[in-house]
């Protein structure tokens, strides 16, 4: 199917990574604003591809429309079923509702598509660590933060989890170093309170 411009909506070339990128861009240093008109342009241009509409709906997670964003997820994996980013964004709405069973369900998902993939492991953790599942929690804490040391950045990479999201900086953008030094903190304690137990 071509559209307005000639251009096979099914396939994802390298404009469309290139809009995709520099909408992360623009995102990550604040420019919102940007950001929303290069995702809906991608939509425009690829509405078979599930890459921008899973931006806007990290977009409307972002402004806690966790309605807007669902929905927003919801299309993006109707167009690509196992489309890992918007499973595990999907994930990540079921957890800021509490609803640990569905979001456990989609991370899982998006590791049976991609098992290298650091978000989904470190949300999964999270949900794990609500549900007093701590092996196993820490076991996918372990996995994201290895796997998050050697895997390139991926401009369609799942949002932080809403309740998990490091301190920003005065831009808006997360602090990287901020964000490990989270993750090996809540390491430690996890592994002195398993030994404390007599579990490690």
């Amino acid at each position: 199917m071509n559209n307005s411009n000639g251009i096979d909506s099914n396939t994802w070339d390298s404009r469309g990574q290139l809009w995709l990128a520099d909408g992360t861009r623009a995102w990550e240093s604040g420019n919102r604003e940007e950001a929303s008109n290069i995702f809906n342009r991608i939509t425009e241009e690829y509405p078979e591809r599930p890459e921008g509409y899973n931006k806007i709906g990290v977009m409307y997670a972002e402004k806690g429309q966790l309605e807007n964003a669902e929905k927003y997820f919801l299309f993006a994996l109707s167009k690509e079923s196992r489309h890992v980013p918007s499973l595990t964004n999907l994930g990540n709405i079921y957890l800021e509702r509490g609803q640990l069973d569905e979001a456990v369900k989609h991370y899982s998902l998006a590791l049976q598509a991609d098992p290298e993939y650091p978000p989904a492991h470190r949300n999964l953790a999270i949900a794990y660590r609500r549900m007093g599942r701590i092996a196993p929690s820490v076991a996918h804490l372990k996995r994201s933060q290895r796997l998050e040391t050697r895997k390139p950045r991926n401009p369609d990479a799942a949002a932080p989890s809403l309740n998990e999201r490091d301190v920003t900086s005065s831009r808006g953008h997360f602090s990287m170093g901020l964000r490990q030094w989270i993750w090996i903190i809540l390491g430690v304690v996890l592994a002195i309170w398993l030994l404390g137990r007599g579990k490690l």
